[in-house]
């Protein structure tokens, strides 16, 4: 009977083994498999989720693009389209050479969760490619009646949302508030700050150390960067545009652009808060150039502006993003536009545009 008991004893042993080693390892599966969904990947870049702070964030944005993967309805369908066959359309971004992507967002979160999830799968395939993922929200509820309670409350609670839902994710991950201060806020300054209070009030009881950009008024003029009322924590930045619909009348200002470098210099000097240059345009397009318009201003002009642009933000420091990528990239065919090539070997490599 012992020997009996003795045999019963082990195997009862054996199984609560087998099921703790069972549970652990599923754990392992489970988590790995949570955290791929997180957007925390093998193949992302360095630092995991230790926090990033303002100055070392703008070091590592170097050149970016904007890109409508979540605006424009035809871009949107295609790189769904090209992800269910396993192609990643942010990995043709890095290998091009661009660090970061600013990804402009117009959907409403809150009621079309499936935008949110979308979402998401784009900042996962961005991180696994390698690349720095922005999120910018469009906001139009806001940028067309400032003035509104609801408006106001309405963009608050897309950020809470959004902030709750990437809680956990590698902290290369930012959030640019406002993609543009155009529209009805462009002359509301109190109303620019009193969100911007608010939605960082919000994101910081989420995650404290999140990257956070915001932008002035006067359609994110960085002559309007005084009217910020923002605190420096060490992990918010400003964002600002100057030519983000190119060279308007086929003609740029040199002093415009030294002027507009030297306001946000200014800026950063005064309140240590660092600056990116958030969206600025080679050349000038119509409206619909995503459906393959051809650029409205000759080459000559757009590789003299290019030259001129890259030029004075790598004399500045300041980091760029380009506007925007169905003006380079064809989402169809997964072909970079040639006509394009000698403007984005400027614009990705600036220390060959030195003077």
């Amino acid at each position: 009977m012992r020997r009996v008991a003795g045999i019963i004893l082990i195997i009862l042993l054996s199984v609560s083994l087998f099921a703790i080693l069972h549970r652990s390892l599923n754990w392992g599966h489970h988590s790995s498999q949570e955290n791929r969904v997180r957007g925390v990947s093998s193949n992302a870049l360095p630092r995991g989720n230790k926090a990033i702070t303002a100055i070392e964030y703008q070091r590592m944005l170097n050149v970016g693009i904007n890109v409508d993967w979540m605006t424009f309805s035809r871009v949107s369908h295609r790189y769904f389209q090209w992800r269910s066959k396993g192609v990643s359309v942010p990995e043709y971004f890095r290998e091009k050479g661009f660090s970061n992507v600013r990804i402009r967002m117009g959907k409403d979160v809150l009621t079309n969760k499936t935008a949110l999830l979308q979402l998401a799968e784009i900042v996962n395939d961005t991180l696994e490619a390698g690349l720095i993922p922005i999120i910018t929200y469009t906001a139009p509820e806001l940028r067309g009646n400032p003035l509104s309670k609801a408006a106001q409350e309405h963009f608050v609670k897309w950020w809470e949302t959004v902030a709750n839902y990437f809680q956990g994710y590698p902290y290369l991950l930012s959030y640019d508030l406002l993609i543009e201060s155009s529209g009805g806020i462009k002359s509301h300054p109190e109303v620019l700050n009193k969100v911007y209070s608010e939605t960082i009030r919000e994101i910081r009881k989420i995650d404290p150390y999140r990257l956070i950009f915001v932008t002035p008024s006067r359609v994110s003029s960085p002559f309007y960067l005084n009217e910020l009322n923002v605190t420096n924590d060490g992990y918010t930045l400003a964002e600002w545009h100057i030519y983000a619909s190119g060279p308007k009348g086929c003609s740029y200002n040199e002093s415009y652009v030294e002027n507009a470098l030297s306001a946000a210099l200014n800026w950063s000097k005064k309140t240590a808060i660092p600056t990116w240059l958030g969206a600025w345009r080679p050349n000038s397009y119509p409206k619909d150039r995503e459906r393959g318009e051809e650029a409205s201003c000759p080459m000559e002009l757009e590789l003299n502006f290019t030259k001129a642009m890259v030029s004075a933000l790598s004399k500045a420091g300041i980091p760029y993003d380009i506007n925007s990528d169905v003006h380079f990239f064809n989402i169809t065919c997964l072909k970079w536009d040639e006509n394009q090539d000698e403007v984005l070997e400027l614009i990705l490599h600036p220390q060959r545009t030195a003077r």
